[in-house]
């Protein structure tokens, strides 16, 4: 028996977004999808455009009028070949109900169908710490009253002519864990591997208002902790297992100021 298709239906996927733990591996292509629960807040959305959350994504689409999605007949390979699509501006905050992740913003121009990467980061409190060890403190400006909100952590680690990169992004009251999870045993004959601290934030930025840890950020000078001096970055001796309180010089705090 033979069915006769009188016309066919034809919706096309506008794009996805996918929201990684910016802290589970160190290249986007190895990253986890965050599996969280998520609120979103859009900020900006065009009209008529369809949302759809699921765990680690979020897909966008917008229905096209009745006439222009529908084919006559049974759509062939041409009409299901995906057109080009207008840009779509997606805007807002992004928030873990849980807790479990910082919030954070994002601005978007979607409608090419490649699919979009946004980074999540653990919450302090939400960071567990591997037997590799951590790094972590509290970010202040250098009067030591003010906290440093939201700003992004990196750390080099020099493994067997290698380079690893840790990172984290700290919290509205500027406090961080850098988890050292990738980190590998010391080598016969070494007693810690050399690591670089860098440090980038918005010093305008406010706890109560998330940012876009993707835009650009201001490096900033980093205390030392044996001289009241500050350097563009932190040299580190990093020991495998060892959990670490990074403080200044005569500080309960990691001190940061603005590059000179």
């Amino acid at each position: 028996m033979s069915v006769k298709v009188l016309e066919s239906n034809v919706l096309h996927a506008g794009d996805v977004v996918y929201w990684l733990d910016g802290t589970s591996a160190e290249h986007e292509a190895e990253m986890r999808r965050v599996v969280s629960e998520l609120d979103i807040e859009f900020t900006a959305r065009p009209r008529g455009l369809n949302v759809l959350r699921k765990a680690g994504q979020l897909a966008v689409w917008r229905r096209p009028d009745d006439e222009a999605g529908m084919v006559p007949g049974l759509a062939d390979e041409a009409a299901r070949a995906r057109p080009a699509m207008p840009p779509l501006r997606l805007a807002g905050i992004v928030r873990d109900l849980a807790g479990r992740y910082n919030p954070r913003a994002f601005d978007l121009t979607l409608g090419s169908g490649a699919g979009h990467a946004l980074r999540l980061y653990p919450t302090p409190g939400a960071t567990r710490i591997p037997k590799a060890g951590a790094l972590l403190g509290t970010l202040r400006l250098a009067g030591g009253q003010v906290p440093v909100a939201w700003a992004l952590l990196s750390l080099a680690v020099a493994v067997s002519g290698n380079t690893l990169t840790f990172s984290a992004q700290a919290d509205g009251n500027g406090d961080f864990v850098i988890a050292l999870r990738r980190l590998p045993p010391l080598p016969e004959s070494v007693s810690a591997y050399d690591a670089v601290l860098t440090i980038k934030a918005d010093l305008a930025a406010h706890a109560d208002l998330p940012i876009d840890p993707a835009a650009a950020r201001a490096a900033l000078a980093i205390g030392r902790p044996d001289a009241d001096a500050f350097h563009s970055s932190l040299a580190l001796s990093v020991t495998p297992g060892e959990v670490r309180l990074l403080r200044s010089f005569d500080k309960n705090h990691l001190a940061v100021q603005p590059q000179s």
